[in-house]
């Protein structure tokens, strides 16, 4: 077992996104908006640390228990059996699971509000679940992962923002929180999107654990279809979102259109011609590269 592996299995690339999504948050648009915030440098990082470590135990658990599919859906990228005994994964899953929830406590107890650490419990239950129940179950599976992503940006300013709020700059956080909000549910959608391609590219290794996935339950066809509905629900929403800020923030908009808009469309152009595991995998990472570049947008905010 090597040091790389483990990076793999945790999937480091998709922890390094929900960082910079985090980071820039708290020190990019708090600040630049003048924000009144709670949680000092130190804390903040273990509130960090807490959705990275409960995030990884997700990823490990779902390895865990992907094997079977796995074998079929990606031969060559199957990590636990083969470079990671079970054993060890298992011992990996436990510590991050405990580690993000006890450091979930910490932060709860700093802000003086112990009960928001039932939020990283639900986390961790949630992504138990998912790996063992529910990502087999018709777009319970999809819905739960999208959640859970919209939840790892939406706690940003419930533990930094909320404590921090007084009478004085009610306003001013609420307006705030309701940007972050925007975040979250633009991330919920692209994360749904990425979830059903995914499931069409691994309908083959699915099928073989008993899976009652969409594109399985209702074929490809009509997966495509869905696909399109939400995609096409997603540009109304970010076109809407980009109108309400052409007035005071005309760059912003303009940067949603083209880095954000315009490959959706295009991912909507190629959604129709898609047949092959390659095809879709391709879409899979575009949506990727689209929640990038819409991350990214804070910069511009």
């Amino acid at each position: 077992m090597e040091f790389k592996d483990i990076l793999n299995l945790i999937r480091w690339k998709n922890l390094l996104m929900l960082v910079l999504i985090m980071i820039l948050i708290k020190y990019v648009l708090f600040l630049n908006f003048d924000a009144a915030t709670y949680l000092n440098p130190y804390i903040f990082s273990l509130l960090v640390l807490s959705v990275i470590t409960t995030t990884s135990a997700g990823y490990i658990i779902n390895d865990v228990h992907d094997i079977p599919a796995d074998k079929v859906n990606k031969p060559g990228k199957v990590l636990v059996g083969k470079k990671i005994s079970k054993d060890d994964a298992l011992l990996f899953y436990s510590v991050m699971n405990i580690t993000g929830i006890l450091l979930g406590f910490v932060v709860s107890w700093y802000i003086k509000r112990i009960s928001f650490s039932v939020v990283f419990i639900l986390a961790s239950l949630l992504l138990y679940k998912y790996a063992i129940y529910f990502k087999k179950k018709y777009l319970y599976g999809n819905i739960i992962v999208s959640f859970l992503i919209f939840l790892s940006i939406i706690i940003i300013p419930v533990f930094d923002l909320v404590p921090a709020t007084e009478p004085a700059n009610q306003e001013r956080q609420w307006e705030l929180f309701l940007l972050v909000l925007k975040i979250a549910s633009f991330a919920f959608l692209l994360t749904f999107l990425r979830e059903l391609v995914k499931d069409i590219e691994d309908v083959e290794g699915d099928k073989r654990i008993g899976s009652e996935s969409f594109p399985i339950e209702k074929g490809i066809r009509k997966s495509k279809k869905l696909l399109l509905f939400f995609s096409l629900f997603t540009i109304l929403i970010i076109l809407s979102f980009s109108y309400s800020y052409i007035s005071i923030k005309y760059i912003t908009s303009i940067y949603l259109v083209i880095i954000v808009v315009a490959p959706l469309l295009y991912f909507i152009f190629k959604l129709k011609d898609a047949e092959t595991k390659e095809d879709f995998h391709k879409l899979s990472n575009l949506l990727k590269l689209i929640m990038l570049s819409g991350i990214l947008t804070v910069l511009l905010l």
